[in-house]
């Protein structure tokens, strides 16, 4: 038998999301395991006063912890650990005595410089101003397009604290069109100049891809318990209020949606589950998907409706479509827990433990669709779902949160390979989108498993606002007719 040791640490820990899941999974990443561990919240630890950080408004607590291992030396796993950006002080028995190591003051958060206001230029004749509105779960991004030319874009950074209180996704209506209102009277802006405005569409009913004009009964529907769980019902609520605040006896003003997240237009093979009652949904960036794929379609030369590509958009969820022939036949629905772990979602886990969970009386039932959908991915391992503060943890040698990145990386490869099996092999293009998108480290990893399936193109950030624009365009200009829903 091997001889297991135990050993006692204790650490004074900022009150950050996911610190717990970070430092355990640090523990057991090096070979230990934690036979007892002990949190309590305390923001007058002795041993904290010094650190900056422990000034910070989380607060801290003070955790104790048993571990038991055989291996790797525990002085070389607490150096490890104070590197985390969520730990301010360790404290262990060496040779009978008591260590207090604190984390080096010089980690401070450098201000963010001010943003420029942007003053809208006036608007032209012949030319269509058009307003885009795109909620996410803790931003509000808004542009005004001049026919497909931006004149003043915004993303607003909303404090996950402060939309809490709200208590509800609908209930963050009034703030969030409040926040754009003054930003575009900050810019300029007469308001009296837009001629059309085009929402992020929401968890509506499965509709084909097209641009719909907003009506009650989308409205309607946006409000349901289903639709109102996603930021994006926002856009088409907001976007018909602030349309509806222009009208006049001269003037209409009408509200779209573009290529909404339940567009759907998967093969029939692809929506058995194997348990029936439950189909699979095609939710996903659909807007982004298709705005990508067609430009990439441009740029070779081919008609996006003769392309057979696999479009994958890596941002806070990550969806990875097979595109054949103009449609998408097959997707994973990041929504509802299928496909790779995303910054702060789950993915596909096995679902006995999960039952387990469900009738453990421990969570609600809010609470375990928290886990799935906001709470899980690398923000439940690292307490972050910022990639560049990951790649900072790495560079800093932080092993563990290279290798939850890494796994992220080689769960989405193996997503991309399953939609080539869709499209028999026969791919034309393989596209990494969204904002992970801008990390040459993420997209290099999965590069190195995909690039002998097809070619690999990359387009960091995501097409959304300019797709939003010019799908009402389309519609204002005569190009194409507006669908009901």
């Amino acid at each position: 038998m091997t001889n297991q040791k135990t050993e006692k640490v204790e650490l004074t820990v900022l009150n950050k999301p996911g610190v717990l899941g970070r430092v355990a999974g640090h523990i057991r990443h090096e070979g230990w395991n934690i036979k007892r561990l002990n949190v309590v919240p305390t923001a007058e630890q002795q041993d904290c006063e010094s650190s900056p950080a422990a000034t910070a408004e989380t607060g801290t607590s003070f955790m104790e912890i048993d571990i038991e291992g055989t291996h790797t030396k525990l002085a070389q796993v607490m150096d490890r650990i104070l590197n985390l950006d969520c730990v301010v002080s360790i404290a262990m028995i060496q040779n009978g005595e008591k260590i207090i190591r604190r984390r080096p003051q010089d980690h401070m958060i450098e201000e963010a410089p001010q943003e420029k206001t942007v003053k809208a230029p006036i608007k032209k004749e012949n030319i269509f101003r058009i307003l885009a509105i795109n909620p996410g779960s803790t931003s509000t991004k808004f542009s005004l397009y001049d026919d497909e030319i931006c004149v003043v874009s915004k993303n607003i950074s909303h404090d996950a604290a402060q939309l809490a209180q709200f208590g509800s996704v609908l209930n963050q209506r009034e703030f969030r069109k409040d926040c754009i209102m003054q930003n575009l009277k900050s810019c300029d802006v007469d308001i009296a100049s837009i001629d059309a405005i085009a929402g992020r569409g929401g968890l509506l009913k499965p509709i084909a891809s097209g641009v719909y004009i907003i009506n009650k009964k989308m409205i309607d529907d946006l409000h349901s318990a289903t639709a109102a769980i996603h930021a994006s019902a926002l856009g088409a609520i907001i976007a018909s209020e602030i349309a509806a605040s222009l009208e006049s006896k001269d003037r209409i003003v009408n509200a779209y949606v573009v290529d909404p997240i339940v567009v759907d237009e998967m093969d029939r093979n692809a929506k058995l589950t194997g348990m029936p009652g439950i189909e699979r949904s095609s939710v996903f960036h659909a807007l982004n998907q298709k705005a990508i794929a067609k430009r990439l379609a441009r740029q070779l030369g081919k008609p996006y409706e003769n392309a057979r590509f696999i479009v994958a958009h890596l941002g806070g969820g990550i969806t990875i479509g097979a595109h054949r022939y103009g449609r998408v036949i097959d997707v994973n629905d990041a929504l509802a827990g299928e496909g790779p772990f995303t910054p702060e979602r789950t993915g596909a886990v096995p679902l006995v433990p999960v039952i387990n969970m469900c009738f453990s009386g421990e969570y609600t039932q809010k609470e375990m669709i928290e886990k799935v959908t906001k709470h899980g991915g690398m923000k439940a391992y690292l307490g972050t779902n910022d990639e560049t503060e990951v790649e900072k943890m790495i560079n800093d040698g932080d092993e563990f949160a290279a290798l939850v990145s890494d796994s992220m990386a080689y769960q989405v490869s193996k997503e991309i390979g399953a939609m080539t099996a869709v499209l028999e092999g026969l791919v034309d293009a393989i596209i990494l989108t969204g904002g992970l998108a801008h990390s040459n480290r993420f997209t290099g990893a999965i590069k190195q498993r995909v690039d002998k399936l097809a070619p690999v193109y990359v387009f960091p950030g995501e097409d959304e606002m300019l797709a939003l624009a010019s799908g009402v365009l389309r519609v204002l200009k005569g190009e194409e007719k507006a669908a009901r829903y």
